[in-house]
């Protein structure tokens, strides 16, 4: 597998792999805590290497989707067409943490439960990929 394609895996693992959680009892929850279905638009990939030198790339040379949209409901994670996970997650001082792992590969992400605001890392052992967005009710 080349580098190219083992970095474009490791963004769509991302976009498979992430999370939402329900609200727990007796925490002053956002719009985005996950109890209601939302969608997340990733607009800005920057990919670093082992060195530390980094470039910003654009969603089709990262092989990401644009959009992620969460059904709490459903437990599921749907990105692009044909891209469709489960999840789980945990809150925390008003944010949703996620963390998962595929294919050797393991990531990161936070949204801010009232601003929607998504932060998150991919990373590999010799390359990873930093990618934020913003989240927004259908």
């Amino acid at each position: 597998m080349t580098s190219t394609m083992r970095r474009a895996a490791a963004v769509s693992a991302f976009a498979l792999l992430t999370a939402v959680a329900l609200p727990a009892a007796g925490v002053r929850a956002g719009q985005f805590d996950g109890s209601k279905p939302f969608l997340c638009a990733m607009t800005t990939i920057m990919e670093c290497d082992g060195s530390g030198q980094c470039e910003r790339r654009t969603h089709e040379a990262a092989s990401a989707p644009t959009f992620l949209r969460f059904d709490v409901g459903t437990h599921v994670l749907t990105a692009g067409e044909n891209r469709r996970t489960t999840f789980r997650s945990t809150r925390l001082d008003g944010r949703l943490i996620l963390q998962g792992g595929e294919n050797g590969r393991g990531w990161s992400a936070t949204i801010n439960e009232e601003s929607g605001q998504l932060a998150a890392a991919v990373v590999d052992d010799d390359f990873t990929f930093s990618i934020f967005g913003a989240c927004t009710m259908p």
